[in-house]
């Protein structure tokens, strides 16, 4: 049988295609592991995360709430039920992203660039420190490189009966401004916030937001993001080649935003 010219060449176009596509997806590296390190957001979660008490004390009266409205469609060939929600979140309250807008510092969620969101990990186990602005720069020297997102395990507890206040291990001013010059593209926590109710640091700044949250100031004034609240962060502590995603969604001017966290390990 003697094929026609034009079917041999698209035959042949059609198999280098096929030979391109199938070496382009071997090319991708595939995780050998993937941790999410969000929660499932429910509507007490603010309460569990941060405490009745801390809430209370700031001002945060309300819980998220899911309102589920069920719906109906039916027309000549059939019906079909179903469901759409209405969701009020408390944004800071379970894993999530601080925005400048958070400490009056300027720019919501939106003003973000995506690219933010995303790049290699390190993780650190500083679960060992004193409650407070513990956390020394020496922790961090030599071991961080620029656009890396640094993420401390605080072993954080949160307060299991009314009438406790957070307790919070964190960086001390000297550790936070380090990392905000490198500059780090990110800076996370397992714990409720960055900020401590255990001591008072002193800061030299006309701004009252660097004086009373010296670590939301370092990071937020120059626009890096902070993550707070996230799970499984210990699991992480140790391996060299990690890549963080947490995306939030993009709410105009929005100070900050729950976000699913992933990580993935290819060591």
């Amino acid at each position: 049988m003697i094929m026609k010219k034009p079917f041999l060449l698209s035959l042949l176009f059609v198999t280098c295609v096929s030979c391109r596509e199938t070496q382009t997806s071997q090319d991708y590296p595939v995780p050998k592991k993937i941790y999410d390190l969000g929660t499932v957001i429910t509507e007490d979660l603010p309460e569990r995360i941060w405490g009745p008490t801390a809430l209370a004390s700031m001002g945060f009266s309300r819980m998220n709430k899911f309102e589920v409205i069920d719906w109906k469609f039916e027309n000549e060939v059939g019906k079909i039920t179903g469901s759409n929600s209405y969701f009020t979140l408390f944004n800071h309250g379970g894993p999530h992203v601080d925005a400048p807008a958070h400490m009056d510092l300027g720019g919501g969620i939106e003003t973000y660039p995506i690219e933010v969101f995303a790049g290699p990990m390190k993780v650190f186990d500083v679960s060992s420190y004193r409650y407070g602005h513990n956390v020394p720069v020496d922790v961090f020297r030599d071991k961080v490189g620029q656009n890396d997102i640094v993420m401390i395990f605080t072993k954080y507890t949160p307060p299991q009966i009314d009438g406790l206040m957070p307790k919070t291990i964190t960086l001390s001013p000297e550790a936070a401004e380090y990392l905000a010059t490198l500059p780090v593209k990110a800076f996370g926590t397992d714990a409720w916030s960055v900020m401590s109710f255990d001591d008072t640091v002193k800061v030299n700044s006309d701004s009252e937001a660097a004086t009373l949250s010296p670590i939301h100031y370092s990071f937020l004034s120059r626009r890096i993001p902070i993550y707070e609240g996230l799970y499984r962060l210990d699991e992480l502590v140790g391996y060299k080649q990690v890549y963080f995603v947490g995306v939030p969604l993009n709410i105009k001017d929005g100070d900050g935003m729950l976000v699913r966290p992933v990580a993935f390990v290819f060591e």
